[in-house]
């Protein structure tokens, strides 16, 4: 007897903010997906607090932007300070970033969840189950049957199962489950510990009224007891603390202690307390992302300890790398093999940022006195090099080294476009972006057109009459100053390639068709 149940393009288990994103995207692409999430709601409490310029150009695409950036602080430096209140390293967060938003952002998550929320049900395929855990998940040949069980937490907190249970078909599963992630348990794969376990005290406050400090959004890397504080949003305050040795756990986290440690900065009377917990900060890297059609994403796929604040806004790279895939797959427009390239491109540049959040890391958590004095010495003296560049995209779905535009982040600025004022993607159509000088041929073989045309690449011809005017002249001055003619810019905004002298436009568009195996007679 044929089975009569539905086979979603995705099954996702899991639904924080790289969850939810993922949801979005894919819906946003029309495709069929099922989220199911343990918790019985949004998850009410802050966690991460972070978001860069290319995470905000993700919600921009969704359209939960302008949401996100109501509650939204604009951090213009991140400071690390001694125990004597001198600065070891200032990062600086002032500049506009290439993606048409400012540089760092701090934010409230919850806030942030319910615009991400909000951006992924607008889609009718998109379905969310609240209270349901997965339990068991079995891989066939076109499809993967995941089962769920119905759960509620009693009094105590404990997560128990009502009895209930249900089966459900998906083409791919998506497990965007968290560091104990039950998706990566079921495909057989390991973490690989990258070296970093430390115990910190992270505790949150609504605020009672605007308050301000002399030092704020910084680490204090004291080796009597190693802290830092932080806005979340315009409403909210974080101040974390390391655990140090011989501490109960328990007993840091009660009331009366928080606001001991906080004590110096503020009182009851300034804000409330909502939330105290002892967080075990790592690194990590599991081994593998993806098993046939199970693929991993966020905290299932890595961990890092939080001094870059990366950890969601690498999660929502991962998706927003694998639903423009998934899309392709899923439509029929490419083979399986195209997935590959998912761990093949982010394995490697998470791993990179990871590397640096663990650097950091042990900056702010040196506890012994003469290690934190060779420590201040080594960065006073200049012996400490400065902090690498932010890593870009080196192997994958990419033209060859023909310029160093090619896997790093592509320029979005202020366009006008058939009377329209706005950044580009909203003005000239986000997704696929073809970035053209002035004068520069956009000439295509049939085949190549047909290609353009069901990637829905956006056309941006830089000329002002017929094409986009660019308002501030970044585009101009982004394609003179790489000495190249156009750029192809991929759904995650990374460069795919570049037309130069020696490279038409239908060549680059034959070199994506290759590498990406699009199948040309299904595209036309």
């Amino acid at each position: 007897m044929k089975d009569s149940r539905p086979i979603y393009d995705i099954v996702q288990i899991g639904y924080g903010p790289v969850g939810q994103t993922n949801a979005a995207l894919m819906g946003d692409r029309g495709h069929k997906v099922a989220v199911y999430e343990r918790h019985s709601g949004l998850y009410a409490l802050p966690r991460a607090g972070h978001l860069d310029h290319e995470i905000v150009r993700v919600f921009q695409g969704l359209g939960a932007a302008e949401k996100v950036m109501e509650d939204a602080f604009r951090c213009a430096n991140y400071c690390w300070l001694n125990q004597n209140g001198e600065t070891l390293l200032d990062i600086d967060w002032s500049q506009e970033g290439i993606s048409g938003w400012s540089s760092d952002y701090l934010i409230y998550q919850p806030y942030l969840e319910n615009a991400l929320d909000a951006a992924a049900q607008g889609h009718s395929s998109v379905t969310v189950n609240f209270g349901w855990e997965a339990i068991a998940q079995e891989t066939h040949t076109d499809y993967v049957e995941v089962t769920f069980a119905k759960g509620c937490r009693n009094e105590a907190g404990e997560y128990l199962h009502t009895g209930e249970t249900q089966t459900v078909r998906g083409k791919y599963v998506v497990g965007a489950d968290g560091a104990n992630s039950f998706t990566r348990q079921s495909i057989g794969t390991e973490l690989d510990d990258l070296g970093f376990r430390e115990q910190w005290l992270v505790t949150d406050f609504r605020q009672k009224r605007p308050l301000s400090f002399d030092f704020d959004n910084g680490q204090i890397c004291d080796p009597a007891r190693p802290r830092c504080l932080f806005q979340l949003g315009k409403t909210h305050r974080r101040f974390e603390f390391m655990v140090m040795p011989g501490e109960d756990p328990k007993q840091l986290v009660s009331p009366d202690n928080v606001w001991s440690l906080v004590s110096t900065w503020f009182g009851p009377e300034d804000a409330e307390l909502i939330r105290a917990t002892v967080y075990t900060f790592r690194g990590a890297n599991a081994q593998s992302w993806r098993s046939g059609r199970v693929l991993l994403a966020g905290d299932a796929a890595h961990l890092m300890p939080p001094f870059l604040g990366q950890g969601m806004c690498s999660g929502i790279r991962d998706v927003t790398n694998l639903s423009w895939k998934l899309d392709l797959v899923l439509r029929g427009l490419a083979d399986e093999t195209l997935l590959d390239t998912y761990m093949t491109e982010r394995k490697p540049h998470v791993g990179d940022i990871i590397e640096q959040a663990v650097a950091l890391g042990k900056v702010s958590c040196t506890v012994d006195e003469e290690e934190a004095r060779q420590r201040d010495e080594a960065f006073f003296s200049g012996k400490v090099p400065p902090l690498p560049p932010f890593p870009w995209i080196t192997h994958g779905i990419l033209q060859d080294g023909r310029s160093e535009l090619i896997g790093h982040l592509g320029l979005q600025a202020r366009v006008e476009f058939q009377g329209n004022e706005g950044l580009a993607d909203d003005v000239a159509g986000k997704g696929w972006q073809l970035i053209c000088k002035a004068g520069v041929p956009v000439t295509l073989d049939q085949e190549n057109s047909e290609v353009l045309a069901a990637l829905n690449v956006h056309v941006l011809e830089l000329d002002g009459d017929n094409g986009i005017r660019d308002i501030d002249g970044f585009y101009e001055t982004y394609l003179a100053d790489a000495n190249v003619d156009a750029v192809l810019v991929r759904p995650d905004f990374y460069v795919f390639g570049v037309v130069d002298k020696q490279w038409s436009i239908n060549d680059l568009v034959s070199d994506l068709v290759k590498q990406i195996s699009l199948r040309p007679a299904v595209a036309g």
